[in-house]
C-alpha cells in the first residue's frame, strides 16, 4: 500500500490556503502576494524565501528572485526568445538568466 501526500495547507493570518489553490506567489520586498485559482489575492508579511521552503515538497519552482510558481498552473514555457513562463491565468513570469538551464533540465527530466 502506497501513501500519497496531499497538498500542504499554508496559514496566512486568518486564512488557510491549500497549496493546490495557489497559482503563484510574487515577492514584493518583505511581503509575498499570493495569487489564487479563484482570482483572490492575499498579501502576507512573510518573505518569498519563507514560502519557498514550505512549498518545496509540493514541487513549487522559483524561476526568479521574485516569483514562486505552482507547476500545475503552467500553460507554456518559452526558454528561447522571451525566457518566460505563461500561467493558466495568462500571467507571464520571466525566468532569470541563472535559472534558464536548471529549469530546462528539470522539465526535460520530467518528460
Amino acid at each position: 500500500m502506497k501513501l500519497t501526500k496531499g497538498p500542504s495547507t499554508i496559514s496566512l493570518g486568518a486564512t488557510n490556503v491549500l497549496s493546490s489553490d495557489i497559482l503563484f506567489i510574487r515577492g514584493e520586498g518583505n511581503y509575498s502576494n499570493f495569487f489564487l485559482k479563484d482570482g483572490r489575492k492575499i498579501l502576507s508579511c512573510r518573505t518569498l524565501k519563507h514560502f519557498a521552503t514550505l512549498l518545496a515538497d509540493d514541487g513549487f519552482i522559483r524561476p526568479s528572485k521574485s516569483a514562486l510558481i505552482n507547476p500545475s498552473a503552467i500553460a507554456h514555457i518559452d526558454f528561447k526568445s522571451q525566457k518566460s513562463i505563461r500561467l493558466v491565468n495568462e500571467e507571464v513570469i520571466s525566468i532569470s538568466r541563472r535559472q534558464v538551464r536548471p529549469l530546462k533540465e528539470y522539465f526535460q527530466s520530467l518528460a
